[in-house]
């Protein structure tokens, strides 16, 4: 092989394919691959494109924060799998905020992600008699958060904040899955959306419904991070003008590349050091709207600060 691209997982790369690629002396770029086991290799041969997971709740976990003592939850719940991409955001997040007075109701270790419906379920009864007013859910799927939502109509619980690590991205297969009515005020992370206001995205955006037909709005943001991916590799081959891996290695640890994702510069251990920039908070909203709020600034449309009741 003269290049090799990351499998679309932390756990898959941090396990297997970036010590394998390592030892063999290959350049390892990974579109999603932001777990902080990743970065603990320590490998200078990898490189991640996307926002690394400890950091993608920040600006949501900032933001409540910041709100004053009567606009903000008084009581949170973390619910997680057992994963290393779903709970690093919840864990992060859930330091700001207990650090900001919001007490913690529920936070269970996690359990596995390999967990059945009725687990899953168990677990959103319990986190629904806390009665906890924000939900952060540490999920890797729509089926964990449609298992969630499920149980929490069936309890006619609602909580006021609700965020998930994984899931709601996943535009129309989300909606189908819960309801259209009941996405309305979810919030995820996530490093990239339809209308990026990005040039590079733009051309992507075309060329994807020109392939494959839809709206932009139809396009997850995995599209986005696997072909970032193509893109700092391809940057690579052109910079360097070889497929010397030792090379392609050494010139992407000096320089900057613009994807579709952003800038994309990469610090000693492969992480995207301006990745930070380009933390996203995603909310449904009426209409089957899938819309940025946080950061504010940037194009970012007014959250609904109190999630709508379910539709059932």
């Amino acid at each position: 092989m003269d290049l090799v691209l990351a499998p679309f997982s932390s756990l898959l790369t941090a396990t297997g394919a970036a010590p394998v690629t390592s030892k063999l002396g290959y350049a390892l770029v990974a579109g999603s691959a932001g777990a902080p086991t990743v970065y603990a290799l320590h490998l200078r041969s990898l490189f991640s494109t996307n926002v690394p997971a400890s950091k993608q709740m920040v600006p949501l976990a900032n933001y409540v924060a910041s709100l004053p003592a009567g606009q903000r939850p008084a009581t949170a719940a973390y619910p997680m799998v057992d994963d290393p991409f779903a709970d690093p955001p919840v864990q992060t997040a859930r330091g700001i905020l207990s650090r900001a007075g919001i007490r913690t109701v529920y936070s269970p270790a996690p359990y596995k992600a390999t967990s059945s419906p009725a687990q899953l379920a168990q677990d959103a009864k319990a986190v629904a008699q806390s009665g906890a007013q924000l939900v952060v859910l540490g999920s890797v799927d729509v089926p964990t958060v449609q298992a969630f939502v499920k149980e929490f109509i069936a309890q006619k619980y609602n909580p006021k904040m609700f965020i998930a690590a994984a899931g709601p991205d996943q535009g129309q297969a989300f909606l189908n899955a819960i309801g259209t009515g009941n996405a309305d005020g979810i919030m995820v992370p996530n490093g990239w959306f339809g209308a990026f206001p990005n040039a590079l995205s733009h051309v992507m955006v075309q060329d994807y419904i020109a392939k494959y037909g839809g709206t932009a709005s139809d396009i997850n943001a995995d599209v986005a991070e696997s072909y970032s991916a193509g893109e700092v590799l391809a940057a690579a081959v052109a910079g360097t003008r070889s497929l010397n891996q030792q090379s392609i290695i050494t010139w992407l640890h000096k320089n900057s590349v613009q994807t579709v994702l952003g800038a994309v510069r990469f610090g000693p251990t492969g992480e995207n050091l301006d990745a930070l920039q380009s933390a996203l908070i995603f909310q449904w909203q009426p209409g089957s709207h899938f819309v940025q709020v946080l950061p504010k600034g940037l194009g970012a449309q007014a959250m609904i600060r109190v999630k709508p009741g379910w539709t059932g």
